[in-house]
């Protein structure tokens, strides 16, 4: 039987090796489906799977049932790999920021900035893009560098794009086509446009809208819209490090977990693929890379 590898919430980042799947699919080899109900197969039928950027937009109770099934879908001796922003290195650099902050030195100020935004904004915004669209769309040069190293390729096309585009105001749905195609690309901050437009739910959403400012006042209404947006797909709903996630991998039965760089890992030619590392960059270098085994 062929190795059956699995890519889930693929984004636009996957390969036709693999069976891709997503909310939303971006191709025709991306197949629409949505974890929430489980993996489309059957026990021990799967060899490996992959999972970039995605367990941080569940809840603890639905990223711990996903990687139930992940288990229960791989074979003995399959390999599930994560890649999550890695919250020990954010809280790091935090407070490296910090501290040089304090001391006076003038670039800290703008890294201090990123690195608060890069911790919450996406455990808070409220809109499309947060905090951190914005800071994105008004980097310098100066910023350059330091985002770069943080968030990777996805990031450079992001502020090149931004740099190009005549309007400079944030964005929260209604920007122009140019940072509507950036923010496509941004799968790094978990921001996809298809999911942030499961939102309008052909529409009744927009009318529950409706219905709860005519209700509930204008507070009832941003309350609702905030809900909506919280259910997009778009916000994190938790955050991991090296310790707390081992220890929800072998909750879900797996054994020989280990940290990974983006280089390696125990699926077979993996660096093939082109899903970590695309012309010897690494595409997410905020990540934190896991793999656990099914023994």
């Amino acid at each position: 039987m062929d190795d059956l590898l699995v890519n889930i919430g693929c984004g636009s980042t996957w390969h036709p090796a693999w069976v891709n799947l997503d909310l939303r699919p971006v191709s025709p080899q991306v197949r629409s489906w949505d974890v929430a109900g489980g993996l489309p197969f059957g026990d021990a039928e799967v060899q490996a799977c992959y999972a970039s950027h995605v367990l941080e937009h569940l809840s603890r109770p639905q990223a711990k049932a996903l990687l139930n099934e992940c288990w229960r879908v791989l074979r003995p001796g399959g390999v599930l790999r994560l890649a999550v922003p890695d919250l020990e290195a954010i809280a790091r650099e935090y407070l490296d920021a910090l501290a040089s902050g304090v001391n006076g030195e003038p670039a800290a100020r703008r890294k201090h900035e990123w690195m608060t935004i890069e911790l919450l904004d996406q455990l808070v915004r409220k809109e499309s893009g947060g905090d951190m669209a914005q800071f994105l769309s008004h980097a310098s040069l100066d910023d350059a560098g330091f985002i770069s190293r943080r968030i990777g390729l996805e990031g450079e096309a992001y502020m090149r794009q931004g740099q190009r585009d005549a309007d400079p105001r944030p964005l929260n749905g209604h920007h122009g086509y140019g940072m509507r195609k950036a923010l496509r690309s941004l799968k790094s901050m978990g921001t996809r446009l298809a999911d942030v437009r499961r939102i309008t739910n052909g529409g009744r959403d927009r009318l529950a809208i409706w219905l709860s400012a005519l209700l509930l006042g204008e507070r009832g209404k941003q309350a609702m819209q905030e809900g909506l947006f919280r259910q997009s797909g778009e916000s994190h709903r938790w955050m991991y490090d090296r310790l707390s996630l081992a220890q929800v991998l072998r909750e879900a039965g797996f054994t020989t977990v280990r940290v990974c760089t983006a280089f390696e890992s125990g699926i077979d030619a993996f660096e093939s693929f082109g899903l970590d590392v695309i012309g010897g960059k690494i595409r997410k270098p905020d990540s934190l890379f896991m793999e656990g085994k099914r023994a």
